[in-house]
């Protein structure tokens, strides 16, 4: 489980956009809300979340939840809908393209078990439906969708003739109204290639996470676990999770970003960015804004702040906990200091 999976399909030149970063209008936001099952076995769950004032729930079909690898092939469409849309086609919500294609775009095996991996994913994101509550003053409005509006498999066999057990050569997928309302207003973000060689479906949800809140900037975003478990959607025991956070940042695969944690929060850096390339995780945490600085001179007068910061932070890494608050800490500590030793 340490490995990335192989790059089964090197030749590709495919530039993939994520939609789960999009925000669209009064539906949801779905990176902050785990909308596709981790689970390699059919989950059956009813999922039920609030966010911004809204209900959501996420009802399965009979066959389940979409699976976050299910998601591979949502990700395909919107990636060549905003190609599309970049050439300045006016695009509408029906895609056509190959099952191979898909294949080979987001690195899946390309077997005869594979193609019916596929259109059983079809049929989960087609049938996974998302149901929201918007209240407007005194009356509720509930909406529901699913994560694709439709799709349509033509198969051809050797003699020619259509057949449902032929192979596929034609694949329409229609996306839902609220994915091409995000495409067309480019809500979407890139994501790196190797998102789909990752083997862990938590590995996936975390990168998510990760690219939604840290992106291209310079510090750090910093998370408690439990609250990391719900955003990813992981319903293992708590003690669990921590082994398999663990081990995803022991293995350190999850694209452009660093992880760590401390026991109780989660530390997310981009990768080799600005001041924090080089720094150690934990003393990226303890940033200090020019304010926190102005208000610990203030706390702790005639002190050289450059030599208090630095004892501080030492001191703050020796706790094994990082600050919620830095500036608020290092001016705490700066108030301690001079009540200890006033600089008259």
């Amino acid at each position: 489980m340490g490995r990335l999976l192989p790059d089964r399909h090197p030749d590709r030149g495919f530039f993939i956009l994520d939609v789960t970063e999009a925000s669209p209008k009064d539906d949801m936001a779905s990176m902050e809300h785990p909308i596709f099952s981790l689970s390699s076995r059919p989950d059956m769950r009813e999922l039920e979340y609030e966010h911004a004032g809204q209900r959501l729930r996420v009802v399965p079909s009979g066959k389940g939840l979409a699976t976050i690898l299910d998601k591979d092939i949502l990700l395909y469409c919107i990636s060549k809908l905003v190609h599309d849309l970049n050439r300045g086609i006016d695009v509408g919500p029906t895609v056509e393209l190959t099952a191979h294609e898909v294949m080979v775009g987001t690195n899946w095996r390309t077997t005869a078990a594979s193609y019916q991996r596929f259109e059983d994913a079809l049929v989960r994101l087609r049938g996974t439906t998302i149901v929201t509550d918007i209240r407007t003053g005194a009356e509720v409005q509930t909406r529901g969708f699913g994560l694709i509006e439709a799709f349509e498999i033509d198969r051809r066999d050797e003699g020619g003739a259509l057949s449902p057990f032929g192979r596929m050569t034609k694949v329409r997928v229609t996306v839902s109204d609220w994915t091409l309302r995000a495409i067309k207003g480019m809500e979407v973000l890139s994501i790196s290639g190797d998102y789909f060689r990752l083997r862990r479906p938590l590995e996936r949800r975390i990168y998510e996470i990760a690219r939604k809140h840290v992106g291209e900037q310079e510090r750090p975003f910093v998370i408690r676990v439990e609250t990391l478990q719900k955003k990813v959607g992981s319903n293992s025991p708590l003690k669990k999770f921590r082994y398999f956070l663990r081990e995803i940042i022991a293995d350190g695969h999850v694209p452009d970003y660093d992880l760590a944690f401390d026991g109780e929060r989660v530390i997310m850096t981009r990768k080799g960015r600005g001041r924090m390339a080089g720094l150690p995780l934990f003393e990226a945490t303890l940033e200090l804004s020019e304010d926190g600085r102005a208000r610990g001179r203030a706390a702790a007068p005639g002190y050289d702040i450059h030599a208090l910061e630095s004892e501080w932070r030492a001191f703050a890494m020796g706790q094994g906990t990082l600050p919620r608050d830095p500036d608020a800490a290092f001016v705490g500590f700066c108030r301690k200091r001079h009540a200890r030793t006033p600089i008259r």
